[in-house]
């Protein structure tokens, strides 16, 4: 896939080193010196690419209540054992499970506002680097918390995008070839050597995110859809322009 987005600039480029990177992953390609004192045109260039998503991150949550703080901590702490016991059995690495959030509040209710309990909520984010059995995790972490438990939100990537972001680069690249001999022979010019070539920092959407409320009643099989994850990349390209 490549997006279109050029702009003309026919100039004086006055460059006496390297291109400073745009972006904190950003690549630049060294200018000529022939190009410092010539006419050059500037092409934008961007390109994309989808792959398939294999890893899904999961945020789980178990939520309980209790008349004392002591008693609603105490639950939620029996019931997130028998959750992350139940991870665990999944065959899922101690390191990819990982306490994000814990928080006890005061419950109030009534006419005149008092405090009616309390509320405790443990938050575990977890990793999945084998997308076909992350239904199968579900499942299990909801039966193990039983009504304590939440699913708060499901999102999925690629572990290893190096591939995905070279395809999108060189599609970059090339829209951007393609924009400046285009905007070169509508000026009566002809395209001359490339000075220099500056890559923004590629950036990654995922195109399938998914959240869900309180999981009661969740199914033996849960159904997971992984979609598509989509990398993108800009370039900006700067050529010699000749009569």
């Amino acid at each position: 896939m490549v997006e279109r987005h050029a702009s003309i600039a026919v100039m004086s480029l006055a460059l006496g080193g390297t291109l400073a990177a745009c972006g904190n992953s950003a690549a630049a390609v060294s200018t000529s010196p022939t190009c410092s004192s010539i006419s050059t045109v500037t092409a934008h260039g961007q390109g994309s690419a989808l792959g398939a998503p294999d890893m899904a991150t999961v945020d789980l949550a178990v939520q309980t209540q209790g008349s004392t703080a002591a008693s609603a901590l105490g639950q939620n702490s029996s019931d997130t054992n028998n959750l992350l016991n139940a991870l665990f059995a999944s065959k899922l690495s101690k390191s990819d499970v990982q306490t994000s959030g814990l928080s006890l509040n005061a419950i109030y209710g009534g006419p005149t506002p008092a405090i009616t309990g309390y509320q405790v909520t443990n938050t575990v984010t977890v990793q999945i680097h084998s997308v076909s059995s992350t239904g199968t995790i579900i499942d299990s972490a909801a039966k193990s918390a039983g009504n304590s438990i939440r699913i708060n939100q499901i999102s999925f990537s690629v572990q290893d995008s190096t591939a995905l972001f070279g395809q999108a680069r060189a599609r970059a690249v090339s829209q951007a070839a393609t924009e400046a001999k285009a905007m070169a022979t509508a000026a009566g010019k002809r395209l001359g050597a490339l000075c220099s070539l500056n890559d923004s920092a590629p950036s990654s959407l995922p195109l399938n995110t998914s959240s869900f409320s309180t999981a009661l009643g969740v199914p033996s099989s849960v159904p997971v859809q992984a979609g598509s994850q989509q990398v993108k990349a800009t370039v900006t390209a700067v050529y010699q322009l000749e009569p």
